[in-house]
């Protein structure tokens, strides 16, 4: 199947950059997916966490406006360093703002990493695949999320020690894949590049709103109920399953159909309706399992429909991609602020 998705010269291209895409992903998972708890039990509140992410997403978005030229390599091998940093900075929390540069680091690695990975995977994508391919790419993310979190929860369990030796060692192995990748460069051109967006910057600004609901809201009141590593990791393994079913399927689907729409409007619609029952499913834990699955299974569909319109209504990925991963920070960031402001 992955034949037709691309041609045999991108191939094995593709297929490198898809496997640095699961090594960090699985890095990035395992070195954090558990730590809630732990920066509970260092006296970190959970109106604290909501404003560390806020943290996160403002810093990228100002990084993304001072420093407007990059190189692909670079920029992925900054993300990784900066990823590793975040870690080692908190394996001893003596001060609340240990936590926040935590989140401050991890927030300019995501913007360094993910700007040109999705340039290059849909330089890589025919255009007539997109939305198949963006299901792919949507898909290695909930098969990682299931794995990676039971197995450091579990570890966690036993000591965190083992998160921070395991966090080195794949830091090392998604370090090294760099040098496999493409390199090309991109430039955020601030005014013409978000005039660029003008066709699709409110889908992109709503999204951003949203997406702070399954960033922060969820992780951070689960540990309202679930306090512990190995209970922590296993509640988000359930979250990585629910999300894997149906993602390719329906991404190969709309591709043929091409009303990406056709799909995004109800798929939007209904997990708005699951987010409006969370306040609600606050009250017990049951209802807080069914409602953030509920939430969790339609995100990626919700993601694969809207990355694929789109990568359809912007071609020019060197421009857009840049300019959307700034309106998303600047949207999240505000999103977080409301959540913080109301808590």
């Amino acid at each position: 199947m992955l034949k037709s998705l691309i041609s045999n010269t991108r191939r094995h291209q593709f297929f490198n950059l898809l496997i640095f895409y699961s090594a960090f992903l699985w890095f990035r998972i395992f070195s954090s997916s558990v730590l809630g708890p732990y920066f509970l039990e260092q006296a970190v509140s959970l109106k604290q966490m909501i404003l560390g992410n806020a943290w996160f997403f403002l810093t990228g978005s100002l990084w993304l406006v001072i420093i407007k030229t990059y190189s692909s390599r670079t920029a992925w091998w900054q993300a990784i360093v900066l990823s590793i940093i975040a870690i080692l900075v908190v394996v001893r929390v003596d001060n609340l703002w240990q936590y926040y540069w935590y989140c401050i680091l991890l927030g300019l690695g995501n913007v360094l990493f993910f700007i040109p990975y999705n340039i290059a995977h849909f330089r890589l994508t025919p255009s007539h695949r997109t939305s198949f391919s963006a299901g792919i790419m949507f898909s290695i993310f909930p098969v990682i999320a299931f794995v990676a979190p039971l197995l450091a929860g579990r570890l966690a369990e036993m000591s965190y020690l083992y998160i921070w030796y395991g966090s080195i060692l794949f830091f090392f192995v998604a370090i090294f894949l760099v040098k496999f990748q493409s390199r090309f460069e991109y430039r955020f051109n601030f005014r013409q590049d978000l005039a660029y967006l003008k066709p699709t910057w409110l889908i992109v600004v709503l999204q951003g709103l949203w997406e702070p609901i399954v960033f922060g809201v969820i992780p951070v009141f689960t540990l309202n109920f679930i306090t512990t590593p190995l209970a922590f990791g296993t509640y988000f393994s359930y979250l990585g399953l629910v999300a894997i079913l149906a993602n390719l399927f329906l991404g190969r689907l709309s591709d043929k159909l091409n009303r990406r729409l056709r799909f995004l409007i109800p798929t939007t619609i209904l997990m708005g309706l699951g987010t409006m029952f969370l306040p609600w499913a606050a009250n017990g834990l049951i209802l807080w399992l069914v409602i953030t699955g509920i939430i969790e299974f339609l995100a990626p569909l919700f993601w694969n429909f809207s990355t694929a319109y789109f990568v359809d209504r912007q071609p020019d990925h060197v421009r857009s991609m840049p300019a959307r991963e700034w309106i998303l920070s600047v949207s999240r960031m505000i999103g977080f602020l409301l959540v913080f402001f109301n808590f």
